[in-house]
Formats: C-alpha cells, structure tokens, sequence
C-alpha cells in the first residue's frame, strides 16, 4: 500500500525564510519539530528541501543552501526522525516560485507583454518554465532523490504566474504556432486562443519533466504537484491534462464549505489514486500566520473531508528562528483524537447521480472581465445540490467514458467544447441519460471558432438565432409548465441581469419557458418605464426552456444562465427531477447539512455521512434530520451509527429505506449493510 492511500492526517510546515537575518533558522532543532508532529498525531508530513525563496535546507551542488544552517543537513535529520516515528514524508520543492534563481538569472524570468520583468516590485520571484530554469529545477530535483529516503515528492506553485512573453516563450510560439505572440487578451482571436492552449500545453511539457525526472531516479515515489488551481482563471493555464502528472491531488483552500465540497468531488473524479488531499492553513490566512481558526471551523472542515473520503491536511509556518507554535499542535491533536476513528471508513464508489461538468477550457470570460461564467455557474450548481440533498459529483474530460454511471449530467454555461466532449454527450443522451445545459454550451470550440450553430444542437432541441440586445431580460414560463417555476408566471417572470440567447426549437420539442423582454432598451437613459428597473413589457416567442427527447434519454436547455441565480435554485431543481427523481439518497435536512454516500460493492455497504457546516460557528445542532436511502432490491441486515456501530431503527417504504438521524452537531456515519 502506497503512503497516501491510509494517510489521512497529514501537516505541511511552511518554511519560506531567507537567510539575510543570522538569527534566521539558528533555532531549527529536528527532534523538537518531528515532536510537534507527533503531538497533533499526523501520519505524513511535507518536509521542505527548497522553498519559494529558493534556498535549500541540505546540503546542494546544485542550488544555494539556507546560510543559517550552517552546513547542517536538515532535511535528512527530519526524513530519518519522521521516519523512526511511523510519518511519512513527502519532500516540498517550489516549482516555479524561486526568488534566488529569479534574481540572479536574467535570462530565466517571466517577462511581460512590454518586455519588462514581471515581478522586480515582488517577494516571488516567477521563473518562466520554458527557460533553462526547467533543467536547474529538474536537477535539483533528482538531486533530492537521490540522496535523501523520501515516500513522495511535491512541487508547488506548477502554473503560470503571469503571460509570459520571455524570449523562450517567443522562440517557442513561432516553432509551433508561428509569427509573433499575440499581445491582446482576445477569446473572439484564434490566435489567441492558441497562445493559451500552447501555454496550457507548455505546463504539462514542464511538468511532466519534472514527474518523468523523480521516476527515473526512484520510481516508487509519488508525485503530485500542487492542484488548488483546477478552478482557477485561465491565467495560470492549469487544465485536467495536468492531473496526469500526479499521482494523487491534494491542494490548498481557503474558501467557504462550497468550495471545499466543489474541490473534493473535483479531485475524487480527477485523482489517478485515491484518497485525495484537502489542505487549509490552521492559521486564519497565510499572512496572519500568529492567529488561529477556531477549533470548531477546524474540525468542521476535516470532518467535511473524511464524509468526501479525503485526507485532510492542516498548514503551519515555522517561526523565523526555525521554531514551532505548540498550541498549533496541541488543537489539532486534540481534532485528530476526535476525527481519527472514521478513517477506516472511507472508501468506495461515490454516489454521483448527478454530475456537475467542469471544462477546465472554459475558465475566462469573453468581455474579458475577472468574472469567470463556467466556473461561477459550476460551483453554484454544486451548491444548489447540496441545499437539495441530492448525490452530485464533479467531472471533467477524463470521465466522458463513464458518464452513464450518472442519472444526469449538468453542462453550465460551457464556453468551449472539442469534438470528443460533443461526441460523449451526444451518445449518452441518445443511449438513456439526461443532460441540462445552458447558454453558450456547444457553440464555440476550443480552438476559439464560434459556430453558426449549437454542436449539440439536434440533443438540445434548438437552433442558435442570434441573442438579444437587452442586457437585462426575462424567462416567463408557459401556462402548462408554471408549476416548475416555484411562483414566477407570465407575468411575473424570472429576470436576469444579461442578454439571453434567441433560439428556435426544433420540432417535438416542448417549450417550458419563453423569452421576455422588458418595455425599453435598459441600455437607454431617455426611454425606460421605470426609474429603478426594466419591468417585463414584451412577450416574446422565442424559447428560454426546451425540454427535448433525444434517442433513450432527453435533454433541457435554458437559454439563461439560470443555474448561477441564487433565488432560482428551486426552479433549477425542478428542472432537474423534471429528467429524474429517484435519487440514491433524498433527506429532509437544513440546507447547512451536506450528505455524501459511498457505495462499497465488496463489503456489501453503504456509508452515509451527514455533515453540518454553519456559516457562524459553533454549530447550532440539528435534530429530526429524515434520510431515505434507495435500496434497488437489495435487503438491508443492520443500519449502524459510526464509530461506536450502534444499530439503529429503521423503517422500508416504497423501495427506499427510511431513518431519521440522532442530533447532529458536526459530524455523523452510518454504515448501511445489506443481503
């Protein structure tokens, strides 16, 4: 068994420190840092050999060693000590980031489009990875590997920083592409279109060096370069091709419960190996390192992990002096002692009935904003999901071989697609599965073409017309579809703060909704209806919502960005049990409880975790929770509540079986075994 796959306790100890200040790391001492581990009971560590400063922690021919460690091998003196006391350890080496290899090498710096170094006014120093900075990182690493007895190996910060226009990147370009690159962010511009692909492309290249590099030297070490940069803007070109040099994700976050819930179905579908790891600093940001998150957010995200079925990863930074906050491990020995007993649970298949698509293409915005339309649309479909209880993953072009393991896949607002994603729906659908899809999906592919009309528009029902000049418009349901539409009619219709496209649905397929417009142009100051708002005036027959039968299975399309709009979240439920109902699991819960199932075929077991994660903590307990779990023939032998298996009551009702949980404060498992 590899490290990863029973570590689910893990800690990283940041260790950024330069070496002006003689005092900085005279303090290191190895037993007392591996002690600290011991205290929060953690099962691997990263250990840094090569910080984003760019200085070493050992002894190197090949970079610069930290000055105040004075020759002294501190890396080997933690791997050893780590090691004797049962911690695994992955080696930390900064991919990109190196503020000494920046400053000192020209000719390795990422450059701006005016041809001026782009981080001189920074802290980081950015390298460009198409610079012969490539092969003094990939030296360096195969120097750690062969010299130190290390489980894993990870590079982080493996994306660009910037749009580099380096000579490097320039030569490069004109070899594969040819001419100059383009200097105008331009989605419309094939051209630039291609730059971004080359530049997701190059990042693959380097990191696949560095992977291929590790390999060579010792092939039974993992590898994984840094993955909290899936969602993340085009800018820093990290695509799904990227997880290919991993040999588990495992990432950093700081955002709310939904990011965290997005990240992990994220990385359970992308991960080659599992379990992966969700990582946030113990601290309440990376700046404010002195103070603290509350013991009870802290707990709230492991327990948040271990219901995903992932490791969890708490992050600290040292002292200057090379020192370590006891407190720091005395709270999250004190959240393991708690947490640690779930972990032999996890495991399994996720149940995923509906899969949320994320195109890792489609992370810009054509108006060229910050905004980021797919992503937005993406992350607020997982959250509708979760309000609603229902079983939803996260997938991307890796699982388009396995999309008929979900009731229905969601396509929001995808601003390009390639060929074999336009195949794969196309077949799912035709061969039995429902798909929503909104906007832009399917009509601009991801060398940047824009059609004259949907790729899946024969699935969809509808054929692209061109889109409205109102930038603030309406959906108003048909009279015989108002039920879906929880209370919004035609004439008090659904607005939307954009244009909405202009179809023509095909015939047999059923229009749900239409397009409203308002009595005036928003865009005119001199003609309006109404000083503070655009009121619904024009009723139009174009489609906004198509429901279409395609082959076995159907397809709705919405003209709208419905899915991103958080007072609509019931209409897009609705739509979506308009395709299917019977979920694996269904629960009548506050919307602040989250519930995930893993379906564990050998054992002949469900487990069910509950997890409440408040906005303003500590939790407010939940009671009376109602959970009904679809059973599909099989006979269920005892419904048990995790650690301790006390068994519990249960009832069988229509094909579901049917228990209400105990309180839940933060956490509650339930092992579900059947005939």
């Amino acid at each position: 068994m590899k490290w990863y796959q029973s570590a689910y306790r893990r800690c990283v100890v940041d260790m950024h420190i330069t070496d002006h200040n003689e005092k900085f790391m005279s303090e290191f001492d190895a037993r007392k840092y591996v002690d600290m581990l011991i205290l929060a009971q953690v099962q691997s560590a990263v250990v840094y050999a090569h910080s984003h400063v760019g200085l070493c922690y050992f002894p190197t021919k090949i970079g610069r060693m930290h000055s105040g460690l004075k020759g002294r091998n501190v890396l080997g003196e933690v791997i050893d000590l780590c090691h004797r006391n049962g911690i695994a350890v992955a080696v930390y080496c900064s991919a990109i980031f190196d503020t000494w290899a920046y400053r000192n090498n020209p000719d390795w710096k990422i450059m701006d489009s005016n041809g001026n170094p782009a981080a001189e006014q920074s802290r980081y120093g950015v390298c460009c990875p198409n610079s012969p900075y490539r092969n003094y990182i990939a030296a360096l690493a195969e120097e750690i590997c062969a010299n130190f007895d290390l489980d894993g190996i990870r590079f982080d910060m493996t994306f660009w920083p910037n749009v580099c226009y380096c000579r490097h990147c320039r030569k490069r370009f004109a070899e594969e592409i040819g001419g100059e690159l383009p200097g105008v962010i331009d989605w419309g511009d094939t051209r630039w279109v291609a730059f971004q692909r080359k530049r997701e492309e190059w990042l693959v290249d380097f990191a696949r060096l560095l992977t291929s590099t590790v390999k060579k030297v010792k092939p039974d070490v993992s590898v994984e370069h840094q993955a909290s940069t899936y969602h993340a803007s085009w800018r820093l070109g990290v695509t799904q091709k990227l997880a290919e040099q991993n040999d588990f994700l495992q990432g950093d976050f700081y955002g709310d419960a939904l990011q965290g819930s997005f990240a992990r179905k994220l990385f359970y579908n992308l991960s080659k190996n599992l379990p992966c790891g969700f990582e946030t600093c113990i601290s309440v940001d990376l700046g404010n390192y002195m103070t603290l998150k509350p013991a009870e957010l802290l707990e709230a995200k492991v327990s948040a992990s271990l219901a995903d079925g992932a490791a969890f990863i708490f992050i600290d930074s040292i002292n200057p002096e090379g020192t370590l906050n006891r407190a720091v491990y005395e709270r999250m020995g004190e959240i393991f002692s708690e947490t640690k007993e779930y972990e032999r649970y996890p495991g399994g298949e996720l149940c995923q009935d509906v899969a949320v698509y994320f195109s890792t293409e489609s992370k810009f915005d054509f108006a060229n904003t910050d905004r980021t339309p797919h992503v937005d649309a993406a992350m607020s479909v997982c959250r509708s999901l979760i309000n609603s209880h229902i079983p939803f993953g996260v997938i991307t072009g890796k699982n388009l071989g396995e999309l008929s393991r979900h009731q229905v896949v969601v396509l929001p607002n995808v601003l390009m697609i390639d060929e074999g994603e336009v195949n794969a729906f196309r077949e799912y659908v035709r061969s039995g599965g429902n798909l929503y899809a909104s906007r832009l999906t399917s009509l601009v592919t991801i060398d940047g073409k824009r059609h004259e009309d949907f790729l899946l528009g024969d699935v969809f029902g509808v054929s692209y017309r061109g889109e409205t000049k109102e930038r603030f418009t309406y959906i108003a349901p048909v009279e015989n579809a108002e039920h879906l539409f929880a209370g919004y009619t035609s004439r008090h219709p659904l607005g939307f703060y954009s244009s909405q496209l202009i179809v023509e649905a095909k015939p047999g397929a059923g229009v749900l909704g239409k397009v409203t417009l308002p009595y005036t142009d928003p865009a005119d100051p001199i003609h309006f209806a109404s000083i503070h708002n655009n009121p619904p005036g024009i009723h139009t027959d174009y489609p906004a919502v198509v429901l279409n039968s395609f082959g076995v299975g159907k397809a709705l399309y919405v003209t709208a960005e419905m899915e991103s709009y958080d007072p609509y979240r019931d209409v897009f439920i609705n739509l979506i049990k308009l395709m299917f109902r019977q979920f694996t699991f269904e629960a009548d819960a506050h919307k602040s409880v989250e519930i995930t199932a893993f379906h564990q075929g050998d054992k002949r077991r469900f487990i069910i975790s509950l997890v409440n994660f408040q906005k303003e903590l500590p939790n407010i307990p939940v009671d009376g929770i109602k959970v009904r779990i679809r059973l599909d023939n099989r006979t269920p032998k005892r419904l048990a509540v995790l650690p301790g298996e006390r068994e519990l009551s249960y009832e069988i009702r229509n094909g579901y079986l049917h228990f209400v949980a105990p309180e839940l404060e933060t956490l509650l498992m339930f092992a579900l075994d059947y005939d």
